[in-house]
Formats: C-alpha cells, structure tokens, sequence
C-alpha cells in the first residue's frame, strides 16, 4: 500500500507539468505539499527553512512551474514524514467529485424564466436574483433566491427535497406550486398548489393551497390564508384580472414591469376594477387603459408611477 501511495504522487508529480493534469488532481498535490509539509521531521541546517521551501514549492506549484529535478530534493522527506498518516485515509483513492458549477440569473426591468435539469421552472419577477446548480448532485436539490419574487413549479421528486434558501427563510417542498416574495425585511411564501414547508432558525409552519406565510424580524413567522390568487399569476403570459383591487393590480404590475406606485389617496388601492393584460404589452397601454377606467392620473417618471386623482 505504501509503494502505491508513494508512486501515485510521484506519477502527479510528473503530471504537475502537463496539460492534462486536472484541477482536482493539482489541488491534491497542492494540498498535500502545504498540509503535510507543516508536520514533516526537518533538519533545517541539512534542509534550510521549512517555511521558505514550502511557500516556493506551493507558489510553484500554483504557477504550473515546477519541475521534477527542483522537487525530489524534498519530496522523500515529504513522504516520510506523512505516510503513515495517509494509509490511514481512504479518502485518498475515493473518486474526486467537483461541486456543480453555480449559475447566476439577475433580472432588471424585465421578468425571465429559468428551467432547472430536473424539469422545474422557476419565473423571476422584474428586480431578482437567482442561484442554482448547473445540475443536482446528492440527495437535495438546493437552490437560492437572493433578491426579488419568483414563482415555482418544482418536478415532483419525493426522493429528492427541493429547497429553497432565501436571506430569512428557507421553503422545502417535494413537488408543488408556490411565490416566494423578498422585500425588504418581510419574506412571504404562498402556496398554489401541494404542500410546503418554511422555516427559520426559531419556527416552522406548514402550508396547503391558498395558505400564506409572512415572516418579519420583528413578529416572526405567521401563516395566514387567502382565497384570492389572482397576484399570483403575474408569470403567465397573457393576464385576466376580475374585480381585483387597485392594491393588487399596482403589485402585479410591479413583478412584472419593475415599477413601483406613489399613492397619495390610500383609498384608492381599494378600487376595483377587471384588467385584460395580453403579453407583450407596453406598460404605458395598460397604464391608459387603467386611467380610462378609473378616471384616475397615472403618470410614469422612470420606473416609479405617480397616482393621483
């Protein structure tokens, strides 16, 4: 075992040179050489400084530099000093895994849709940001939600838990249908469909359609229940609103155009009104379209839209 283990770093040795050492294979050798070195029996006055040799031989190693002739000088003392330490760890000829490559979606004005390698879609809201794996590895399939709104239809796996990690709270499902709103210091999650946990560090709660969670810092977690989804199908493409309130039409419009309102009447988000929004139309239509049916003033500065009557 111990003619294997000392030929098999003699041979990445070799390798460090080549292109076809791979990046596990050069972080084993890197590793070994700045850990071990550190317990090795030196002979400073025979060797010179342990800590000198060691930060050049990891500098080169870094560079790709090194050469075989530079390190047999002070390989043999390497290995002596730590073999007895490495047979005992069968790690060493375990398979090298490599973390799934992380990908990053960051959305502006705009709403975009991302479809995970285990088939669930996840539409992002104008403002968010999203991480998640380039594939699932283990027995989770964990994925962020940074900033923003999103909605999830997880692929049904009850092997395989789907979690969500947001900066306040985590949402664990199996397979189901649900919105998950960061804003500010407030988290909620709404369920659409099948079940749903969320949890902090302190609380837990478990959601069936049409039941809600807010979490806050100050009341904690709450799960509350609704019987208007009509906010929640901001992600369609095509959008029939029915004698939904103004409140709710202003956020719907908010996920999905990026804008924010500026009401200084607070009565009149609880105006009513039926909205047909077909995709691909500009905001400034519907704005009209808003104004002719409610004989209100909306006025766009930017990305904020001015209220009045």
């Amino acid at each position: 075992m111990a003619k294997k283990i000392t030929h098999y770093f003699d041979y990445l040795t070799d390798k460090n040179n080549e292109p076809s050492i791979s990046p596990a294979e050069k972080k084993l050798l890197d590793d070994f050489m700045q850990e071990e070195y550190k317990g090795a029996k030196w002979n400073t006055r025979e060797m010179g400084s342990k800590a000198d040799i060691s930060a050049r031989i990891h500098k080169n190693l870094k560079r790709g530099t090194l050469v075989k002739s530079a390190f047999n000088s002070y390989y043999k003392y390497a290995i002596a000093a730590v073999l007895a330490v490495i047979l005992g760890l069968s790690i060493l000829f375990r398979p090298l895994h490599t973390q799934p490559k992380e990908l990053l979606v960051s959305t502006a004005s705009v709403t975009d849709s991302v479809k995970l390698t285990d088939g669930t879609l996840v539409y992002l809201a104008a403002h968010s940001i999203f991480k998640y794996p380039e594939h699932f590895n283990g027995k989770i399939r964990s994925v962020e939600l940074l900033k923003g709104n999103a909605f999830f239809k997880v692929a049904k796996d009850p092997s395989h838990p789907f979690i969500i990690s947001s900066p306040q709270i985590k949402t664990k499902v199996l397979g189901t249908s649900f919105h998950i709103s960061l804003d500010h210091n407030k988290s909620t999650v709404t369920v659409v469909t099948g079940p749903v946990s969320v949890y902090t560090k302190q609380q837990k709660t478990f959601l069936l359609p049409n039941d809600y969670a807010v979490f806050t810092s100050t009341e904690g977690l709450k799960k509350q229940r609704t019987d208007d989804m009509s906010l929640y199908n901001w992600y369609k493409k095509d959008i029939e609103l029915n004698e939904v309130t103004l409140d709710k039409v202003f956020t719907l419009l908010g996920f999905k155009y990026g804008v924010s309102f500026n009401t200084e009447n607070e009565k009149i988000l609880n105006t009513r009104i039926t909205l047909y929004i077909k995709d691909g139309l500009p905001l400034q239509n519907i704005l009209d379209q808003i104004n002719y049916i409610t004989h209100l003033k909306l006025r766009p500065y930017g990305e904020k839209i001015n209220v009045s009557n």
